[in-house]
């Protein structure tokens, strides 16, 4: 059977967590880190060159602390790495109890895009089986924006070039 969209094995900071259907209603998949309106507002050059490559410096470096901080409140930094199964769908990880099917959970991730970036995602358990000592849980994500989706799968067709590359050696 042929999958509609690429899949990758990849060790991330990641945690996963049950929530009710009534508390998902009221969240919504979203970026922490991310500062777009920010970033893109058009700076007028001086006359100096030095002092414009000088405040851009700066500016760059703003921006990093903004992101390193913010992703810290929100509690980005200390995530512990998973080996998961990974795709514009869903994705699929080792869990430390069972879980019924159609239990939605929050995922909260770290992709490093163009800079780390925290992801807050949503999905359903599609399967729950027994591995060994932990239950191997696949989810399917739940309705999301279209930036988000489009930057999970930058981020997968990076890693997947990534991985190419390894394997070729090059």
């Amino acid at each position: 059977m042929e999958r509609e969209v690429v899949r990758i094995d990849i060790s991330i900071p990641m945690v996963a967590y049950p929530i009710s259907k009534e508390e998902w209603e009221k969240k919504s998949a979203r970026v922490v880190g991310d500062m777009p309106i920010f970033s893109y507002i058009p700076l007028k050059d001086t006359l100096d060159e030095a002092l414009n490559n000088w405040l851009k410096l700066i500016n760059a470096k703003l921006d990093y602390l903004i992101n390193l901080l913010t992703c810290e409140k929100e509690g980005f930094t200390g995530l512990p790495y998973q080996r998961v199964n990974f795709s514009e769908k869903g994705i699929r990880f080792l869990y430390s109890s069972p879980l019924e099917k159609g239990q939605i959970m929050e995922v909260k991730l770290v992709l490093d895009l163009y800079q780390n970036l925290g992801f807050y995602l949503y999905g359903e358990v599609v399967r729950c089986e027994k591995k060994d000592d932990q239950y191997e849980v696949a989810l399917e994500w739940l309705p999301m924006p279209l930036d988000i989706r489009e930057k999970i799968s930058f981020y997968i067709l990076h890693k997947q070039r990534e991985i190419i590359r390894e394997k070729k050696g090059l």
